[in-house]
């Protein structure tokens, strides 16, 4: 079938591929392993994303994408193409893409995608707003005038957006997102109790017993780590208290960003969230509480998406439906010329 229209998710933390009456079909971690001699690719996604600091000197391991932000241009190309040669296979005719990018992308870094898209063997590409995707994603009516405000909290960046009549009326793009929250867990760990966990464990531990309030009921789990001083392996527990300190101040960045926006937008608009709440979407916006802790601190309505992980790619696949009216509408998509 000519034409095939599939969704990219760039999300800061893995990718993640919406086909157009399939659903999401692929969703891989953002890691690249190249042999260190013949800079053959070895593995792509989660499999290259397991070999974390724990690769011999044979194998260099990069990871494409920083703070939401692609480092690094060739590894990316990579990872694009594997994925268009996955869901293409024998089609002629090349698919035609949207990129759900971060909001706080400048027109420069939306034409650098655009262009890397284009190399891994795209044909017509578009890039959508993350908030305005995940606010489809999550079948929420933003052609109205209506103020709605999403939160997308991923693994680099925390998007926060006020949404009205199809696009991004107020929004900001803060660089704390969950990598920070699992190195706030490593630092909190290395500094109170003198022991070196890595990425792995500290994701681990913030999935478990992480949250950002106290909660009546304390959980504990014991892992396994380095004594820093010793360097001997050493095993110990962690409590659901100290994480919620260990991730107090990364929480706290995140609801002061928030209200910087809140501040920001007009007293309607204001309303309108006031009546409606405010959408939390994103991998990390998973954390335990996280929705309590906004909720304490500004007194409206919140509620975390059904599936906030993927509402990004299932709101850009939303728009594959009506492609030709999202493009015509310049205030949502931009396309390649449109960038130069």
């Amino acid at each position: 079938m000519p034409g095939l229209n599939i969704a990219v998710d760039l999300g800061s933390g893995s990718i993640k591929v919406y086909i157009q009456g399939r659903g999401i079909v692929y969703c891989q971690a953002y890691a690249v392993a190249y042999d260190a001699y013949t800079d053959e690719v070895i593995a792509i996604g989660n499999s290259a994303k397991e070999m974390l600091e724990k690769t011999p000197e044979t194998i260099d391991l990069v990871l494409p994408i920083k703070s939401g932000v692609i480092a690094d241009f060739s590894s990316m190309k990579h990872i694009l193409s594997n994925i268009i040669e996955k869901v293409c296979r024998w089609r002629i005719f090349k698919p035609n893409v949207i990129i759900s990018a971060p909001s706080g992308c400048t027109a420069l870094e939306k034409k650098t995608i655009i262009d890397v898209v284009c190399a891994a063997g795209a044909g017509k590409v578009s890039v959508i707003d993350e908030p305005v995707a995940s606010a489809l994603g999550c079948a929420m009516n933003i052609s109205r005038p209506y103020g709605v405000m999403v939160i997308d909290i991923g693994a680099g960046t925390s998007d926060i957006a006020v949404i009205t009549m199809g696009c991004v009326a107020y929004s900001t793009s803060l660089k704390i997102a969950g990598d920070d929250m699992n190195e706030a867990i490593c630092q909190y760990i290395k500094r109170e109790k003198d022991i070196v966990i890595g990425y792995h464990t500290a994701e681990e531990i913030k999935k478990t017993v992480g949250c950002a309030v106290e909660t009546e009921e304390e959980f504990e789990m014991s892992v396994n780590g380095k004594d820093f001083v010793t360097s001997m392996p050493v095993m110990f527990s962690v409590t659901s208290k100290e994480i919620c300190a260990a991730l107090s101040d990364c929480v706290k960045a995140i609801i002061n960003e928030t209200r910087n926006v809140l501040e920001e937008i007009p007293y309607e608009m204001y309303s309108d969230i006031c009546n409606d709440g405010i959408i939390l979407t994103g991998g990390s916006a998973k954390l335990k509480g996280l929705d309590i802790a906004f909720r304490n601190k500004f007194n409206i309505p919140v509620t975390v998406a059904a599936d906030s992980e993927h509402t990004a790619a299932k709101g850009a696949g939303y728009a594959l439906k009506d492609l030709a009216a999202y493009e015509d509408n310049g205030y949502v998509f931009k396309i390649k010329q449109q960038l130069r």
